[in-house]
């Protein structure tokens, strides 16, 4: 489990790097992306964009690697939250630009690991946290009968 926790927060530090930088980068109009997939959206320019990469999709990712860092209560939820929020602009960008590139690709791959992995270790954390059934004492067993 332990592995899986930090592989977690690890895809989670790479998804808020890159959104961060990926959307200043846009904002700046550092990236050299044209205008012209913009086209089927409503936006005339990178900027609002940019900014929604950055501070929603880098700051889910921030924030689903701090709850797993500081072992908040729901840090499994909020992982998984984030992990669907990636796959959810991914999709999105996709169908508004009409196109894919293989960057989709990679994040959409990162969201959808963040999502079961999240999953599979809260399912996991449960089973782990069950107790476990102990022989019952023999007036116990009669009790049952």
């Amino acid at each position: 489990m332990l592995t899986t926790r930090r592989t977690l927060v690890g895809l989670h530090l790479f998804n808020a790097l890159s959104a961060v930088g990926g959307g200043i980068a846009l904002v700046a109009g550092g990236l050299g992306v044209p205008t012209t997939l913009l086209r089927h959206t409503p936006f005339h320019s990178f900027v609002v964009p940019g900014i929604f990469l950055a501070g929603v999709i880098g700051g889910s990712a921030t924030i689903g690697a701090t709850a797993l860092l500081a072992r908040w209560r729901r840090a499994l939820v909020t992982s998984a939250a984030a992990g669907a929020i990636m796959v959810g602009w991914i999709l999105g960008e996709t169908l508004l630009v009409e196109g894919f590139s293989w960057l989709q690709g990679l994040y959409l791959l990162t969201g959808s690991i963040v999502v079961f992995a999240s999953i599979r270790l809260s399912q996991a954390t449960k089973t782990a946290s069950e107790p476990r059934t102990v022989f019952a004492a023999r007036d116990d067993r009669e009790a049952l009968r």
